[in-house]
């Protein structure tokens, strides 16, 4: 019955898009990685992580009788579509993937309530370690610039979560094949990527994305021309060449639209509220919102140091 569930949800998820599905169990030990990693202060400002720290430990809180825990990619564009200088990470560039990728798991929560489970999804939205369950559930391993790594497909993809009540079959987890690669922690700008985890407090994502701060000075300097995120570690990574990923589909809602490619930094410098409004209606980089990414643009690189409204 459960092997049949498990077939199941992944017919419906091949379907939908999804490139890859595994089952890890929920109550795998996570060990310390990620009290170790909030100890040491590498979560930065992000307190919201420390707030839903025992769900992330403990999915059981998340969803009570959870047995197992669903894991699945879904692959992004590995190439820059930006024409005018400014990077944005690969992630944002097209619409939100949130809003994307939650009717699609909607879709799967009935598949698997047919079989009587009850579930709760998450894309990158609620208290699960993603990465973590990723790794268990054998989707790949977790690279040295902390992220999921597979051998077909590399790094660029969005991770979705299902826990379920059902006692699904688990797939086992793949060994770690970074060997002796360093790239792409020799490829961070900022050094913010030691023993497989990343520093936020270095971190140009973070800076550019998650903070509520000014970027300090240092950072600035190490800034160059990313205007929300940073894909350098992921830039580097061998598993992410063209010929380890030239066979992967990429769905069309996550390409960027043509008017965002040739936006000038110049031009962002001076956008109105309505004028932000209209262009990120559908998109990530919506949330940060115009001030932040302005600020972002305020630099000397872009030639906009000042200018920024």
């Amino acid at each position: 019955m459960m092997t049949a569930a498990k077939q199941a949800v992944q017919y419906a998820a091949h379907q939908l898009g999804f490139s890859a599905l595994g089952v890890a169990p929920a109550l795998a030990d996570q060990g310390n990685t990620l009290q170790n990693w909030i100890t040491d202060g590498q979560h930065a400002d992000m307190e919201w992580i420390t707030r839903h720290l025992p769900a992330r430990l403990n999915p059981e809180l998340v969803l009570p009788g959870v047995r197992s825990i669903i894991m699945l990619t879904y692959d992004y564009p590995r190439q820059d579509a930006r024409k005018a200088p400014g990077c944005v990470a690969r992630y944002a560039q097209g619409e939100d993937y949130h809003k994307l990728l939650a009717t699609k798991l909607a879709d799967l929560d009935e598949t698997l309530s047919f079989y009587g489970g009850k579930q709760r999804c998450f894309s990158d939205s609620g208290p699960v370690s993603e990465r973590f369950f990723a790794a268990r559930a054998g989707l790949g391993w977790i690279g040295r610039n902390g992220l999921l790594i597979r051998p077909h497909g590399g790094s660029y993809c969005f991770l979705a979560t299902i826990l379920t009540t059902l006692e699904l079959p688990c797939d086992s987890p793949m060994p770690n094949r970074c060997g002796k690669c360093h790239r792409c922690e020799q490829a961070c700008p900022t050094q913010a990527l030691h023993n497989s985890s990343c520093d936020a407090r270095r971190c140009l994502s973070f800076w550019t994305i998650e903070a509520k701060s000014p970027i300090p000075p240092e950072i600035r300097a190490a800034q160059g021309y990313h205007l929300y995120g940073c894909d350098a570690c992921q830039e580097a990574c061998p598993w992410n060449s063209p010929r380890s990923n030239c066979n992967i589909a990429i769905d069309p809602h996550l390409l960027m639209l043509a008017e965002l490619t040739t936006l000038s930094p110049q031009r962002l410098s001076k956008l109105s509220d309505n004028e932000f409004e209209k262009l990120f209606a559908g998109s990530p980089i919506r949330r940060i919102g115009l001030p932040h990414l302005q600020n972002n643009v305020d630099s000397p690189l872009f030639g906009t140091e000042n200018g920024a409204t």
